[in-house]
């Protein structure tokens, strides 16, 4: 059997306050250039807000990735810097590594998949590939998986359906033996379910939309005893 995990939200959990996570990136960017007054990020919070706004919008309405890269380019344009850099994009990762944390049972729960056999991938809407391994690492979990695909490497986003197949090929699987596992109802669920896969919800408190899915589960560790029966 092979199972393909969403990422955010569903192995790791963000800051409840996002605009906390948002700000911390762009503090970090603006440290890169020697940038520290409290007016100036400000400014340029409200500038990068409004460009993730217009990018993130085209991403989700054409199923298309835009490179995180793109974000970090028009926020160093609009305060005269020219030319991004590898620490900028050290910056804008750095909430993913620092603000984040593992859920509960995330990684007793791998463990226990792994030893029972099952090959894993993370199927991951995301526009910076090297941040979700980063974290992975940080977290001695990258090995527990077999495949780590991205939106930023593939160019597609969940839920179409070239992602998802992409990484039951690199698990060497067929869609029909694979199962996808997440907390988005449209991208993860529906998305899985219009290929034909299973696909179990990890359950959100105050999601207007109960998808279809073949399982539900509260907690991660409920993941074991599901698998057993779906």
């Amino acid at each position: 059997m092979y199972l393909l995990f969403d990422f955010w939200r569903t192995i790791i959990d963000p800051p409840e306050d996002l605009d906390q996570y948002y700000l911390f990136r762009v503090k970090r960017i603006l440290e890169v250039e020697g940038v520290s007054n409290e007016e100036q990020i400000s400014k340029a919070f409200h500038i990068y807000t409004g460009i993730f706004k217009v990018l993130d919008a085209r991403r989700r309405s054409e199923g298309v990735e835009i490179p995180g890269q793109l974000e970090v380019e028009l926020l160093l344009k609009c305060i005269g810097v020219d030319e991004i850099r590898e620490e900028h994009m050290l910056a804008y990762a750095s909430p993913m590594l620092e603000l984040t944390r593992v859920k509960p049972f995330v990684r007793e729960t791998l463990n226990q998949l792994r030893n029972e056999g099952y090959k894993m991938a993370i199927v991951s809407n995301t526009p910076y590939h090297p941040m979700v391994e980063a974290k992975l690492r940080r977290e001695n979990l990258l090995d527990y998986f077999d495949a780590i695909v991205s939106s930023h490497r593939v160019g597609l986003r969940k839920p179409l359906s070239r992602i998802f197949m992409h990484a039951v090929e690199l698990l060497g699987g067929n869609i029909n033996e694979a199962i996808m596992i997440g907390d988005s109802p449209y991208e993860d669920i529906m998305g899985a379910k219009r290929l034909g896969m299973k696909a179990i919800w990890v359950f959100k408190e105050n999601e207007k939309i109960h998808p279809p899915a073949d399982a539900v589960i509260k907690r991660f560790s409920e993941l074991i005893t599901v698998l057993k029966v779906i």
